[in-house]
């Protein structure tokens, strides 16, 4: 039976990934019955972290499939709310860092394994349709992936320092070496490669695997994970033992310029067609991916999520990575323009 007094009024963030925490704003709750007050997602219960009659906040469940946000109190159910929830496409990997997309639309993650285990498959490519194909390919702890320029694959390798590129998923070579402890990379629109070595630096490759020393931040206590923008400047973020790490961008070789700082673990990072950049991170209390804005400096939580590695754009969806598996979010970029 639908209440029209029981009312959800505003979900915040709009968009989740099982197990995350979602805040809702709301009419007539009534927390004190116990058993009788519930918050569902399609046919799951969401746990209740704390309420009160006009909000509550709440651990999303996985519940496929499901159009949204309703509550319940003593028989009455409100109106659903519309919510994004993300699903599990893939389990049992180890990414460390962000997935990335080939240009067939199949993703491409890590089974990285603990710093010095040979995993006899560590790459994972994830087809549309869900298939899981497993490369057999002889790299220690691959951490950072990238298509570069000629279309091939490179990964780096954060346990002996190299970028490796792996042509047409068959032939494995050194592409650069001597890179520290190698972990994100990304390419410019030029070609080059720009390599984080979490003990301190950054590196930039040429074409020919010629490393020179870009730009100098403070060690990671994981990895670095970088990002470029349409005007070739570089965004790395890499995790500390503090709680106000930083996002950085470094325009030009040694000019580092602080953005932001109060994030706690920020990790994978992607740019949306506007501009805008989404960053794996927690703020505020607040965990998940959070929309940066370069034109304005602001910072807005968008997707609320357990701790996450990494982030991948594929048309209208985003894939986010925690350390074991890989979610989906169908149609999320849609969602963002209507928030």
């Amino acid at each position: 039976m639908t209440s029209q007094g029981l009312l959800i009024t505003a979900v915040k963030p709009p968009l989740g990934v099982p197990g995350g925490e979602v805040e809702i704003q709301c009419r007539n709750f009534r927390p004190g019955l116990p058993g009788e007050s519930r918050v569902v997602l399609g046919h799951a219960e969401a746990r209740i972290v704390t309420a009160s009659d006009d909000r509550i906040v709440t651990r999303l469940p996985n519940s496929p499939s499901t159009l949204g946000i309703s509550l319940q109190v003593n028989g009455q159910t409100s109106p659903v709310f519309p919510f994004v929830l993300a699903t599990e496409v893939a389990t049992g990997l180890h990414p460390v860092s962000s997935p990335v997309i080939s240009g067939e639309g199949d993703l491409i993650t890590t089974i990285s394994g603990s710093r010095g285990q040979q995993v006899q498959q560590p790459l994972v490519r994830i087809k549309k349709t869900g298939e899981k194909i497993l490369f057999p390919c002889e790299v220690m702890n691959p951490t950072g992936l990238a298509f570069g320029p000629d279309g091939q694959l490179y990964i780096s390798s954060r346990h002996d320092g190299t970028v490796l590129r792996y042509n047409d998923y068959e032939d494995l070579e050194v592409f650069a070496e001597d890179l520290g402890v190698a972990c994100g990379i990304v390419f410019d629109s030029n070609g080059f490669l720009y390599v984080g070595d979490r003990s301190g630096k950054i590196y930039r490759v040429d074409h020919q695997g010629t490393k020179e020393e870009f730009a100098c931040l403070e060690p990671s206590v994981s990895a670095y994970h970088l990002a470029i923008d349409a005007s070739d400047r570089l965004y790395v973020t890499g995790p500390t033992l503090s709680m106000r790490d930083a996002l950085y961008r470094i325009p030009a070789r040694g000019q580092v310029e602080v953005l932001v700082r109060g994030l706690a673990r920020p990790q994978g990072m992607a740019f949306l067609a506007n501009g805008e950049l989404l960053i794996a991170t927690s703020c505020g209390g607040k965990k998940g991916v959070f929309e940066y804005s370069p034109r304005t400096g602001l910072l807005a939580h968008i997707i609320a999520a357990p701790t996450l590695v990494g982030i991948a754009i594929s048309r209208d969806e985003i894939f986010l990575a925690d350390n074991s598996s890989i979610y989906r979010i169908a149609d999320g970029l849609n969602s963002l323009q209507v928030v």
